[in-house]
């Protein structure tokens, strides 16, 4: 008896980290019918070792998240100008029109940090940070998981039963650490904007902003990046950005995704 008792504990405990897939609604239960202790055991085992696989190959992907986390740095960003064209850069599309106004954005190196408009991410160019060449036979190389040895026969019951308990609370460790890095994700991704952005001007220097040097009237074509504001045509980029003071943990003006009006 007391060793069914410890066989159902740990089966509670296998249950609590989460149903495996053949345990789905519509599918047949892992667990037997059979009152039997070996039988019971068998199951548990079986479903520790599922479980067990997929918490693998979730922390692998917490890892490569934690490593990616550490390749991103923000770029003060700020807009400077007028979005109505009131004042700002000049802008001359040469096309008779004349010059105008025109906002860009730009490096800020002014304001105090978290003040800037935006806070674009880059990505670091470190070797650490360079995406791995591919593998022969395709990326399911790299996430393939070695299967763990099998427990031995279930004559040495107890030994057994205090290795499946030792697993099952391996398993909950592990399931609070993913569940951490989860919420993690979740505060970053929550507070991320897309930001609609163009370059106006043209990179052969036949129009776009002027740029000359100081007390210089000799003025050449630069095309710059602006935010896109317009209705009627898609933005060359869509950067991902914090909009403003948004930053993880703190209640974020954006929802997640969310272009910039």
């Amino acid at each position: 008896m007391r060793a069914r008792a410890r066989v159902l504990a740990i089966a509670v405990a296998v249950v609590t980290v989460g149903m495996p897939a053949g345990a789905r609604a519509g599918e047949d239960s892992p667990w037997p019918d059979s009152d039997s202790n070996r039988a019971q055991l068998s199951a548990v085992r079986s479903v520790v070792r599922q479980l067990e696989d997929k918490v693998e190959l979730m922390e692998l992907s917490a890892a490569r998240y934690a490593t990616w986390e550490t390749c991103i740095r923000g770029v003060p960003v700020s807009e400077y100008g007028d979005p109505d064209r009131q004042f700002g850069y000049a802008y001359d599309e040469r096309d008779g029109s004349g010059r105008s106004f025109m906002p860009a954005l730009g490096v800020d190196r002014v304001r105090r940090r978290g003040r800037e408009d935006y806070l674009f991410l880059d990505f670091a160019r470190t070797s650490m940070c360079r995406s791995e060449a591919p593998k022969p036979g395709g990326t399911a190389d790299a996430a393939s998981v070695g299967r763990r040895p099998r427990a031995g026969p279930s004559g040495r019951r107890g030994r057994s039963l205090r290795a499946l308990e030792r697993r099952a609370r391996r398993l909950r460790r592990a399931v609070r650490r993913l569940e951490a890095a989860s919420e993690r994700f979740d505060a970053w991704e929550s507070c991320v904007s897309w930001v609609p952005v163009t370059e106006y001007g043209d990179p052969d220097g036949g129009f776009g902003f002027l740029f000359g040097r100081r007390g210089s009237l000799d003025f050449s074509f630069r095309p710059a990046l602006s935010i896109d504001r317009s209705d009627w045509d898609d933005p060359d980029y869509m950067f991902l950005a914090f909009v403003g003071g948004d930053r993880p943990g703190k209640a974020c003006q954006d929802e997640p995704g969310e272009a910039v009006d």
